[in-house]
């Protein structure tokens, strides 16, 4: 979060706009009312007076870090004067977040406050991560649960403000929850409230619900605990269709369902390419102008893992994991079917969405904790941490700087060139707070992990 520059990871500014709507109006908006405060779109079109909107900027980037300035703070205002695409999410998060903001704020100051909230909720997925960790693999699983901080794309998706670090927080104490087999009356109303939740927080979580009814089987749960949570779940769920319904053009929200008509002579879509670019943004979404590493460098840093991970698959804890990355997959088929049937209307080669690899990673506690510790876990610490530095550190502050270009690759990053770790300057570009501090936090992260894999991997039990 320190060195994330302004509106740095995917659609950031969008939820930013969101939350504002909600802030100021005590509502939140519908998908053809103009919801985007006029200070922030001056942001997504390049107004000099405006903190420039990173995730936007592309390839132009290091022009404006050289041109103009980056941290530029203001007061907010109340005119809007664009459509939100972040309208057609959920109002859960929005309603909460939203509106637990303060009527003062600046431009900066409501940034700062909305990722230090996405911070809290990412912190709640590594505990609660850690104590699922811990039911299937004691010390070991508490230790694995520590890597989900090393895997960048994870970052990119739970760090910058947006409803994802509260959905997957939510998802993962449900799952934790669950996975506990709970028995009393209280824990068994938690397991029902929670897991409502999180499937009215993002649509995303509904499919994962499979691993639910996975972990209910392995444990012989009651009729009566099966009820109160899926009844609970249903309801969950009806509400947030009659809600997206009323404020959008489907259902579900999605643009994906809406209907299209035809307008221009469809072409064939390039679903080699859809595939590509889910693959990359999967291994490593550095979220703001597809920094993906080159097809070397991602065979360099996800194989390993993968072959790790699948070789860990026939163990019984990774079951529900099995059942909810199927039930997934299905999913995101779903959502890429109705893109490609829209750009098909609109007469494009490649749809505008359906291709997002950073959304696998609301898997991620199950994977870390079902999986991660069955396999050679010192091995797979040293990997992960270790280009967690050379991605960060080494790659992308240095873009983020302003001290790379699409114009100079190197054999590992298709921006480069190489930089070493741990000499990127983000004080002119960075919105921080702790930006001066860099050096400092990544040495307790990297001596910390050390500690607590010493401490996990000692104990027998």
């Amino acid at each position: 979060m320190a060195a994330l520059p302004p509106y740095a990871g995917l659609d950031e500014i969008y939820h930013v706009a969101r939350l504002v709507f909600v802030a100021q109006e005590g509502r939140n908006p519908t998908i053809d009312e103009n919801s985007i405060a006029n200070y922030l779109a001056g942001s997504m079109v390049g107004d000099r007076t405006r903190m420039p909107d990173f995730g936007s900027v592309g390839a132009r980037w290091p022009e404006i870090v050289k041109s103009r300035r980056i941290l530029i703070d203001h007061d907010v205002d109340r005119m809007y004067v664009r459509t939100n695409i972040e309208s057609q999410q959920p109002r859960l998060y929005y309603s909460i977040v939203g509106r637990a903001a303060p009527a003062h704020r600046t431009q900066m100051s409501e940034l700062r406050m909305w990722r230090f909230a996405s911070v809290a909720f990412a912190l709640i997925v590594v505990m609660a991560t850690a104590r699922m960790g811990q039911a299937f693999f004691g010390p070991r699983g508490i230790a694995a649960a520590a890597l989900i901080v090393s895997l960048p794309t994870w970052l990119t998706l739970v760090v910058r403000a947006s409803n994802d670090a509260f959905a997957c927080a939510l998802l993962a104490v449900a799952l934790a929850i669950t996975a506990s087999a709970p028995a009393r009356a209280f824990a068994i109303a938690a397991e029902a409230i929670v897991w409502a939740l999180a499937l009215a927080a993002k649509l995303y979580t509904w499919p994962v619900f499979v691993a639910a009814l996975v972990f209910w089987r392995s444990q012989r749960a009651s009729k009566q605990r099966i009820a109160i949570v899926t009844g609970a779940c249903t309801i969950s769920v009806a509400l947030t269709i009659i809600d997206l319904a009323s404020r959008t053009h489907n259902p579900l929200g999605i643009l994906a369902f809406d209907q299209a008509a035809q307008t221009s002579a469809p072409h064939a879509i390039r679903i080699i390419e859809m595939i590509k670019i889910t693959v990359a943004s999967g291994i490593w979404t550095s979220g703001q102008h597809w920094n993906a590493l080159t097809p070397i460098g991602m065979i360099l840093f996800a194989f390993p893992v993968v072959a790790l991970c699948v070789l860990s698959l026939r163990r019984a804890e990774a079951r529900p994991t099995l059942a909810a990355i199927g039930a997934f997959a299905f999913a995101q088929v779903v959502h890429a079917a109705g893109y490609i049937r829209r750009a098909r209307a609109a007469g494009a080669a490649l749809p505008a969405a359906g291709k997002e690899g950073w959304f696998w990673y609301a898997l991620a506690p199950l994977v870390v904790a079902t999986i991660f510790p069955a396999t050679p876990l010192p091995f797979l610490a040293s990997w992960l941490v270790g280009w967690d530095v050379i991605l960060h550190e080494g790659a992308l502050f240095h873009d983020f700087a302003g001290a790379t270009s699409p114009a100079t690759p190197s054999w590992l990053f298709r921006w480069g060139p190489l930089h070493w770790p741990l000499t990127a300057d983000l004080s002119h570009v960075a919105v921080g707070p702790l930006v001066s501090q860099m050096i400092a936090l990544r040495a307790i992260h990297v001596v910390a992990a050390v500690v607590l894999f010493y401490d996990a991997l000692r104990r027998r039990d």
